[in-house]
């Protein structure tokens, strides 16, 4: 299994965001600069640099995953780094890990019924317990979908 690494740049001139995907290998086999012009640096800006979840979903770390779940559907932002997970539903302390995780980006919102779709223990979930996920898009291509689908 190869490293896969999302990188995401800038156009110095004219602020168009450009996305390329490398793998580890690819990076080894030659410099960053003849695999793309963005590496650049006069002409391009690196504003992010993201690690690769599932890459047969086109899922990394900073990506927006419309949840699904049996409470409902929520928006969450991919993540890697230390969370607290708890499946126990509150019954347990959480446990603190470190790796992939989902954090809902309004954990607040409710149902038609009034009762909370992502209720506290799953605010912040490993990657790898959800049953249901499907990638809706990257913050440095489309900003306006944390503001318009968290809402």
């Amino acid at each position: 299994m190869d490293i896969v690494i999302r990188y995401v740049f800038k156009h110095r001139a004219t602020g168009i965001i450009e996305t390329k995907v490398f793998s580890i290998s690819q990076l080894e086999e030659q410099p960053a600069q003849k695999l793309s012009p963005c590496f650049d640096t006069t002409e391009y800006e690196l504003i992010a640099r993201n690690l690769c979840f599932d890459e047969e979903k086109g899922v990394f770390v900073g990506d927006l995953i419309n949840v699904t779940t049996w409470f409902g559907s929520y928006i969450a932002s991919v993540k890697l780094g230390e969370y607290e997970q708890d499946g126990s539903g509150d019954e347990y302390a959480p446990s603190k890990c470190f790796g992939f995780y989902a954090e809902a980006t309004d954990p607040d919102r409710t149902n038609e019924k009034g009762y909370v779709i992502v209720p506290d223990y799953l605010v912040q979930n490993s990657l790898i317990r959800l049953d249901s996920y499907k990638l809706i898009g990257n913050i440095y291509q489309n900003p306006d979908q944390l503001k318009t689908e968290g809402e």
